[in-house]
């Protein structure tokens, strides 16, 4: 169920950025795209649980063989694509926010936001092929220790390169509120809120989805957790749900910028009429008092 969700998020994230043409257009978008069509792969691979199991393993639902099984693996391990995507965003971040860099300035390095987190992703699903086989809930990746630890270095990366953007924003709200006067300071504070709470939002989508997997695979690459029952499906639950929080961001985002600029139309529109107003009952006073001197 929670892959469903997923990918009803990813689809949903797709369906609104494919059709307006501007927003098709940049580069932060552009990720979003890469990013949910690559959970919609995984969401789909883990949303048939353990359908492709082989069946002579006895599990309920298990009616595969050795060859769907090992192409849910590989598909679940293509899923990973999104996560490495998100590292690529975080990169995005850092360049615009801390770097001040323009959309012209960011296409010299757009291959490179986009093929590694592919490159990474697709090296490791095929180095997987040997190893997929059954992992209690779905296919994946049996080997031990290593399968995972790209995404926990992109966990890390992501976490620092955030970290980083929100720290130099707060050392500007700083100086600004020391060096200037009047309402400098305040707008540095709404620019330092708004960096902060996109960050925490944005890396939430990975503190919710993959470290209670990551640390169920660790804990079985050691050689225990089989029968913690409860972790496990906790776990398993929630590893689909990247695409979930992703529309949750972005629709957050979305729904926010929606507010601000109907917010900041209404101002303007009553002000406007107000004006207007004014200016026509000055001019009534002034044609009255010539009319009567």
């Amino acid at each position: 169920a929670t892959a469903i969700l997923s990918g009803l998020g990813s689809l949903f994230v797709l369906i609104d950025i494919l059709r307006v043409r501007k927003r098709r257009e940049g580069i932060f978008h552009q990720l979003m795209i890469q990013m949910s069509v690559f959970d919609i792969m995984g969401s789909v691979a883990y949303a048939l649980t353990s359908l492709p199991i082989p069946s002579e393993y006895f599990f309920d639902g298990a009616s595969g063989n050795e060859a769907s099984c090992t192409a849910q693996g590989f598909f679940i391990q293509v899923g990973t694509v999104a996560c490495y995507t998100n590292v690529s965003l975080a990169v995005y971040y850092f360049l615009v926010v801390k770097k001040g860099w323009r959309e012209s300035q960011l296409k010299k390095v757009r291959l490179c936001l986009f093929v590694c987190p592919i490159t990474v992703g697709m090296t490791f699903a095929f180095a997987g092929i040997p190893f997929y086989d059954n992992m209690l809930l779905w296919c994946n990746n049996a080997a031990g220790w290593w399968p995972d630890i790209p995404v926990a270095i992109a966990i890390f990366s992501a976490t620092l390169i955030m970290g980083s953007v929100c720290w130099d924003v707060h050392k500007t709200h700083q100086a600004t509120k020391k060096y200037t006067q009047g309402g400098g300071g305040n707008s540095g504070n709404s620019v330092s809120t708004k960096v902060f709470w996109q960050s925490f939002w944005y890396l939430m989508s990975f503190y919710m989805t993959w470290p209670p997997y990551l640390a169920l695979q660790f804990i079985w690459a050691s050689g225990r957790g089989y029968g913690n029952y409860g972790f496990i499906l906790y776990a398993g639950a929630v590893v689909p749900l990247q695409g979930a929080w992703n529309c949750f961001v972005y629709a957050r985002n979305r729904q926010l910028k929606n507010f601000r600029e109907n917010a900041s139309n209404a101002v303007s529109s009553l002000g406007s009429r107000l004006a207007k107003r004014l200016s026509s009952s000055a001019a009534q006073d002034a044609t009255t008092a010539t009319r009567n001197p």
